[in-house]
């Protein structure tokens, strides 16, 4: 164990809670002091219920709808009384609800980034109607599992096979003595390329092409009623074929995909590959190679169990070494940080923090190509930081629309005078940063001038904008 996961230093507290989650909320840095990074680490590596995040998430119905369900309101066919822009609002406050809320911060984070890993976009038509149950059933419940299952559900699951045109591939046919190309290839390369080995593994266009063929017949049984995964045996390519060394024999059906799929979850290139984007989320924008090695190498050595390579990362020296150089975060980071550091209570993310988001060029949800967000912090950093300080003023000011925030409340019951700049200061610093605002921000914050209730939003106007929030 690190000896790290031992310190009470409440620095150390506030870094892992930035990396390990969306950054700490009034009150944390001390419970989790009390109770032991150790023991919270272990505690977020296996969750359990949370009340409080089930109650917050109630009024959201249709989290539990099927894809039917979805389709049904979007053709016009439903009893429920609501349209697809109800759903989707509620689906996207959703996520920032849970990210704001959940006890159980590091599955959030993991949610987020594995979304990210395995993306799909949702304007892109059907993926729309099918989004909702694609990150329910194909990756929430993977994110702590084997990577094998997580990859097998995405692979599987109707709103990738439609958004990477999956469902349109066949097999190759003769007609009349000329082939008819059936074959689609977008998603046997970006499931190399993106999802497994990563682009400098060596595969070739000839791997990719006979990856695809593995995966004919692949498809989804109806887009407008059912959506559901179908394997039509009469679209696969059945004929012998060999993918970066596995060997397909002739006349197989939906098992030469499942092969296939397997056959990439436990390639010595994709623990690397994963592992180093792990690390780049967790650790750093440019990770140790011993760390990514390391974990590449639990990550084979436990058939890819992403419990334990998530273990690894955050009880690795490299992640505590990390503390010296912070990352810079990404607006939906941001965001969620400067929600749980105001104690906000968010009802719905439209219209306010979309229009938030979109000004920083981050919608959940509408990441366009397959690649995913960026987690490198520094491709953040050149976005207009004004978009970041507009946002802390109307967020410390209660005008984002959607939110609720009541600093004077949560400052008096942490026993701080939110009429005082010096008591605010410190509230902040104490709560949110361990003690480390920087002299400059602190003197700046400090020397707002007094006012009710003027004051408390002009000091944590300041403190939510300062350098020190935009790094995790």
């Amino acid at each position: 164990m690190s000896a790290s996961l031992q310190s009470k230093d409440p620095t150390d507290i506030v870094h892992f809670l930035n990396r390990a989650g969306f950054g700490p909320r009034p009150g944390q840095i001390k419970a989790v002091a009390a109770k032991g990074m150790d023991r919270y680490l272990a505690e977020q590596l296996a969750p359990r219920p949370d009340p409080g995040l089930g109650d917050a998430l109630a009024r959201f119905e249709v989290l539990h709808y099927t894809i039917a369900q979805v389709l049904d309101i979007y053709h016009g066919r439903t009893i429920f009384g609501r349209g697809m822009p109800d759903v989707m609002e509620q689906f996207q406050s959703a996520k920032v609800v849970r990210a704001v809320t959940a006890e159980s911060q590091l599955q959030e984070a993991l949610v987020d980034f594995w979304f990210n890993h395995l993306n799909v976009n949702l304007q892109h038509q059907f993926v729309r109607q099918s989004i909702l149950s694609y990150e329910r059933d194909a990756i929430r419940p993977h994110v702590l599992g084997k990577f094998s299952d997580l990859l097998r559900a995405s692979a599987r699951h109707p709103a990738m096979l439609f958004y990477l045109d999956n469902h349109l591939s066949r097999r190759n046919a003769v007609v009349e003595g000329k082939v008819v190309r059936g074959l689609n290839e977008n998603y046997g390369r970006e499931l190399m390329e993106l999802h497994t080995l990563g682009v400098d593994a060596g595969y070739t266009q000839e791997d990719v092409i006979n990856a695809a063929r593995c995966l004919t017949g692949w498809t989804i049984d109806d887009l407008k009623s059912t959506g559901r995964f179908l394997f039509r045996s009469a679209d696969h390519d059945s004929e012998p074929k060999r993918v970066f060394g596995l060997d397909v024999p002739g006349g197989g059906g939906v098992e030469d995909g499942e092969k296939l799929l397997s056959h990439l979850s436990a390639h010595p290139a994709t623990a690397h590959f994963i592992s180093r984007k792990l690390a780049i989320r967790f650790v750093a924008d440019n990770p140790p190679e011993a760390l990514v090695t390391r974990c590449a190498q639990v990550f084979l050595a436990t058939s890819g169990d992403l419990r334990e390579v998530t273990r690894t990362l955050f009880t690795s020296p490299e992640f505590w070494e990390a503390k010296a150089t912070p990352k810079f975060r990404t607006p939906f980071e941001y965001v969620v940080a400067a929600l749980r550091a105001t104690s906000a209570r968010v009802e719905s993310a439209e219209p306010g923090l979309s229009w938030h988001f979109d000004r920083m060029g981050m919608r959940p949800y509408f990441c366009t190509p397959p690649t995913g967000w960026s987690d490198r912090g520094r491709d953040w950093q050149s976005v207009a930081h004004v978009y970041r300080i507009n946002f802390a003023l109307d967020l410390a000011n209660d005008t984002v629309r959607g939110v609720k925030v009541t600093l004077p409340e949560v400052i008096g019951a942490a026993g701080g005078d939110f009429r005082d700049a010096s008591s605010i200061t410190a509230f902040f610093n104490r709560e949110i940063f361990g003690g480390a605002l920087s002299a400059g921000t602190t003197a700046a914050a400090k020397g707002v001038e007094a006012g009710e209730p003027a004051t408390v939003a002009k000091v944590a106007g300041l403190i939510m904008a300062s350098p020190e929030m935009q790094w995790r």
